[in-house]
């Protein structure tokens, strides 16, 4: 039975039990001309995987905007970074939603078959996955939902269209259950964090507004939750009870003795390791009888002993108001930094924060080199391609080995959350035209190096030359909470404290206010205001101290070094590009092979002409004000004849561009046989007498041992 619902405030309208009958879920959710299809399917898995096996996938096709994909491959292939962003939001906000004990794979798809150009697409796509694992049998903790935020002319906007979002300083996607948010994503323009958290309490309360909407479809088309599979499939998940798990935690707890528990206390991370390592394999040696007997599964004893640790350092922690590596709450790990590592890199940086090493190199180049995206909804607005931040972990950094393939989604993501952080303190285009690379990789982790990387970037960026605004750092916050409900925020959580927190809460900003924010919470209640006033102060304290230690090492952007291509601007009259360009791109071709530059033409007439050390810049400059008209009348050009009349010479001072030489312009010994006195190819020295700007016409002078116009 086909059922529709509609939410009028953001003008939603949902269409069930039409549409992907046979998923477990399946919503049709439209906005305007945007429509969005999301599916839920579950299965069990044939052994115990130790996390919950979720997938979220997000498609956006081409046809949905009425464009075919470009290139040879006439059809969607990998994911673009866009889609996989949208995925991490999806998964970031629906994974901490499941029950503890849930294990069964679960696939999340959301496919945009329609867009208008204004309504975004991803936060539909969000809501529809949201509410399609609600009304599913999958034992979902939800509803949860999401709004955007924006601001514009100073005044809050909850899910601005897309062309409100162009002229927004503030983008935040923010999810959230009746409870408290979960999960936060964007970019500010150095929002303050008062305001920041009015955001988010703002954004609450139209997201507790979606959830009783959500709630209301729930109650009248809901499944009943499945906590079981179907008896006919035959998995681990039927032959473990509640008995079990409650037999096996016990065990454990019995086992992980205060003395045990402190021990974990060890300040290196490789160190610890190698502890909980023989910690686990202790344990399961001293019950290895019983795994025998009742073939209980490697890989749940991992799951339960780690997780019955995680309580018992937790509690440990509050009781010393001690960090397991020796830290209180707001202590930094040490910090170290370097630029200009890679002699042949425009600019590099290495900064190392506890045992995670970030290495970035920074590279210019001119307008050829910006990045092209194709998306349905042209989402990367103007010259944001200019600026790419790619961000690699490999496995070497944790001391792995597995294959090396293409980045990830983890990469996609933080690499995103990066670029986002500093592209706002990056000099205008119209000053700085240059294309910006930056590359991270990750020589060594314990926590936070999407953090490191900002840190690194901007370093890297100062040591190319690149003249950034304000310098910008980053802090990872972490979140504990002890059995008595009190609560700790933890600055610079290492990677041991990101796995076993309740939040992972990174927020990069300048001196003067937030420029990015990345938060997962995975504490299912809701956290008061003052618990992310207080989290927002302490990332506040502990950005600043790592500015401080950033100054230390490079303070302001240095010169451009030798090995960055330079630039000249020529600003000409849009009628002239043609002439700039040629039949076919022909005269510009030519220009760049014969001078070695590469020329970047902008809608306006502003023509930026790059070329790296050696190029004949001048001479590039040169020939194409030549060709646009800007002719001074005394200007000395070293030209070729072109074409001898009885009348005089003409001389081609840039290919495609001639000038007359009449014959009383010659020297006077050489009037009367000048016919003979020059020849067709020969190079001549001539000055500009006259230009006519409305017929184009060159009058020119012919100069014996002159200098060469450059």
């Amino acid at each position: 039975m086909v059922k529709t619902f509609k939410f009028d405030q953001f003008g939603y309208e949902v269409v069930l039990g039409k549409f992907a009958q046979q998923a477990d879920g399946a919503v049709w959710i439209k906005q305007g001309g945007t429509i969005v299809l999301a599916t839920v399917v579950s299965a069990p898995t044939d052994e115990f995987p130790g996390f919950l096996p979720l997938t979220v996938d997000y498609r956006e096709y081409f046809s949905a905007a009425g464009k075919i994909p470009g290139g040879y491959f006439k059809r969607e292939g990998k994911a673009t970074d866009k889609e996989v962003l949208t995925c991490r939001l999806i998964d970031r906000a629906i994974r901490p939603l499941f029950p503890e004990n849930f294990f069964r794979q679960v696939q999340v798809l959301a496919t945009v078959y329609s867009v208008d150009k204004e309504h975004v697409p991803a936060p539909l796509a969000f809501n529809a996955c949201a509410l399609a694992l609600s009304i599913s049998k999958i034992p979902f903790l939800g509803p949860v939902a999401v709004v955007e935020v924006g601001r514009i002319d100073g005044k809050w906007v909850i899910n601005p269209v897309y062309s409100d979002i162009k002229n927004s300083d503030v983008h935040l996607t923010i999810a959230g259950t009746h409870e408290g948010i979960c999960m936060v994503e964007g970019s500010t323009q150095e929002i303050s964090e008062s305001d920041f958290v009015d955001a988010l309490f703002l954004a609450h309360d139209k997201i507790k507004e979606l959830v009783a909407w959500q709630l209301e479809i729930q109650q009248q088309v809901g499944v009943a939750k499945q906590e079981k599979p179907e008896a006919h499939q035959e998995n681990w998940e039927n032959k473990i009870d509640d008995q079990f798990w409650a037999t096996w935690k016990q065990h454990i707890n019995e086992f992980l003795t205060s003395e045990r528990v402190t021990n974990c206390y060890i300040a290196d991370k490789v160190e610890r390791n190698n502890y909980l390592y023989d910690l686990r394999a202790q344990f399961t040696q001293q019950f290895a009888q019983e795994i025998t007997e009742k073939q209980v599964p490697e890989s749940i004893i991992e799951y339960l002993f780690d997780g019955q640790l995680r309580l018992k350092i937790t509690e440990l922690v509050f009781a010393l108001k001690k960090r397991i590596d020796g830290r209180d709450y707001e202590q930094v790990r040490q910090i170290s930094a370097e630029v200009g590592l890679l002699p042949f890199a425009h600019g590099s940086s290495l900064f190392k924060r506890g045992r995670t090493q970030a290495l970035a190199s920074a590279t210019l180049g001119s307008g050829e080199d910006e990045q092209r995206i194709e998306t349905v909804m042209d989402e990367n607005g103007k010259d944001v391609g200019r600026f790419m931040l790619n961000y690699n972990f490999p496995p070497f950094a944790v001391g792995e080995v597995r294959m090396m393939r293409g980045p990830g989604r983890r990469e996609v993501g933080h690499g995103h959350l990066a670029s986002s952080a500093i592209r706002g303190q990056l000099p205008e285009k119209d000053a700085f035209p240059y294309t910006i690379r930056v590359v991270v990789d990750i020589l060594e982790s314990d926590g936070s190096s999407s953090m490191a990387t900002v840190c690194s970037s901007t370093m890297a960026l100062m040591d190319a030359g690149v003249p950034v605004k304000k310098m910008v750092s980053g802090i990872a916050m972490g979140l504990l909470k002890s059995a008595d409900g009190h609560f700790a925020v933890l600055s610079d959580i290492s990677g041991f404290e990101d796995a076993y927190g309740l939040m992972d809460f990174k927020v990069t900003g300048t001196q003067d206010g937030i420029t990015a924010i990345q938060m997962d919470i995975k504490y299912k209640g809701g956290l008061s205001r003052d618990i992310f006033v207080a989290a927002l102060e302490q990332a506040r304290k502990g950005r600043l101290f790592i500015l401080e230690k950033m100054r230390t090492v490079i303070e302001k952007s240095k010169p451009l070094s030798d090995l960055v291509p330079r630039f000249e601007t020529v600003k000409i009259n849009t009628d002239k590009i043609g002439a700039i360009i040629g039949t076919g791109g022909k005269t510009i071709r030519e220009i760049t092979e014969k001078t070695n530059t590469s020329i970047d033409i902008e809608e306006d007439g502003t023509v930026q002409i790059f070329g790296v050390p050696g190029a004949n810049i001048a001479g590039a400059v040169n020939w194409v004000k030549t060709l646009a008209g800007q002719i001074d009348a005394g200007a000395i050009y070293t030209g070729k004849i072109r074409k001898i009349a009885e009348f005089g010479l003409f001389v081609e001072l840039v290919p495609g561009q001639d000038g007359l030489v009449h014959v009383s312009n010659l020297p006077r010994d050489k009037q009367r046989n000048f016919m003979k006195e020059y020849q067709v190819g020969e190079e001549v020295t001539v000055e500009v007498i006259e230009y006519d700007e409305v017929s184009g016409r060159i009058r020119l002078r012919l100069l014996e041992n002159a200098p060469v116009k450059k």
